[in-house]
């Protein structure tokens, strides 16, 4: 009876042990798997929003920067893309970002000029006519002065990004100054470009990005401006298929973050960002005329799309129509935006 009690207290002590010996090594075990893992929690996540389809200027750049900040961080800066307002609308990204929602943005320039007028210097029509021309401006002196603005919103600006020039897309033919009249004219809510068609007798639209299809598709708006990217990746062909090649004014994006979470990164992320946006900046200008070029010869191939080359006498009579906006930009105290935007016109001609 002994031998049985001694050996059952034996086995109990050898399961104990053998239980308490597991649980060490599972112990040990868990430590070592955590000790990989060092370094997650400080891991970097900046959401980036967007409103525009992946296989634009817009959509593409903002992929090429969170692949390089990726890699020259080693991982420890991640960017996440969520594009075609898959977060926000252009209406709401804005406040988003104030609100430190999202941490960057990329909307067009027209979208802060209510709250910056000075940025509709950017739309002012027929002043920049070639893609030199567009990079000297979104890399000159003039673009410092507007990414220094964007400090007034508590706003970091980071650079400008291009989507090339802007045409029409119509359900009449448009070709002479004349054919706006009378026209609902899809535009963004900047007052140059609302003035700009009052000026040509058209009634301004301004509408959201988001709300553009529905618009369009119930016949709500005559016509709109857009990039060919823009036309062609959100379909608005489809249903205004005169499209007037006119290149009367450009769209740009101004790529921004959130002033305090900008402040809250080290300097040595600071400077991650700063040359991903550098490095792929030249890329982004050759890609955004490269993809315009392409969407264009696929929309030249759609039986039922007219593509309308502007000549240069409609051409002037378009310039003739709009010609007092650059007055009526300076009176409201912007000469020196306007002069600094000539100014970097300029130098491409110089060089």
């Amino acid at each position: 009876m002994k031998y049985f009690v001694a050996s059952a207290v034996l086995t109990i002590l050898l399961v104990i042990g053998l239980i308490a010996y597991q649980q060490g090594a599972f112990s040990k075990e868990k430590i070592a798997y955590d000790d990989e893992q060092v370094g997650l929690d400080d891991q970097i996540i900046i959401n980036f929003s967007h409103v525009v389809a992946e296989n634009t200027p817009k959509g593409m750049a903002a992929k090429k920067f969170a692949e390089l900040v990726e890699e020259k961080s080693g991982g420890r800066i991640m960017v996440k893309v969520y594009p075609d307002g898959m977060l926000y609308s252009d209406y709401d990204e804005l406040e988003a970002l104030l609100d430190n929602e999202v941490q960057m943005i990329a909307p067009t320039t027209s979208k802060m000029t209510e709250r910056l007028p000075s940025w509709q210097v950017l739309d002012l029509p027929f002043v920049i006519e070639t893609n030199e021309q567009l990079k000297a401006v979104l890399t000159g002196e003039l673009s410092g002065k507007l990414l220094e603005e964007l400090s007034k919103l508590h706003i970091k600006g980071l650079t400008f990004w291009s989507n090339g020039f802007k045409q029409i897309s119509s359900n009449q033919p448009i070709i002479r100054a004349e054919d706006f009249k009378g026209k609902q004219i899809r535009t963004m809510g900047s007052d140059i470009i609302k003035e700009q068609y009052r000026k040509l007798n058209a009634e301004p639209i301004p509408l959201n990005f988001d709300d553009v299809y529905y618009e369009i598709q119930n016949q709500l708006i005559d016509a709109q401006e857009n990039t060919i990217s823009n036309i062609y990746s959100k379909k608005f062909y489809t249903m205004e298929n005169h499209i007037t090649l006119s290149n009367h004014g450009i769209m740009a994006y101004a790529v921004m973050m959130n002033e305090n979470f900008w402040n809250s990164l080290t300097e040595e992320d600071q400077q991650i960002i700063i040359e991903s946006l550098e490095e792929m900046q030249e890329w982004q200008f050759e890609l955004a005329e490269r993809i315009n070029g392409e969407f264009l010869e696929k929309l030249y191939k759609e039986p039922n799309v007219e593509i309308i080359q502007l000549n240069e006498q409609n051409k002037k009579q378009w310039m003739q129509s709009v010609s007092p906006l650059y007055e009526y930009f300076n009176q409201k105290g912007n000469g020196t935006y306007f002069n600094l935007l000539l100014q970097d016109i300029d130098k491409v001609e110089d060089f």
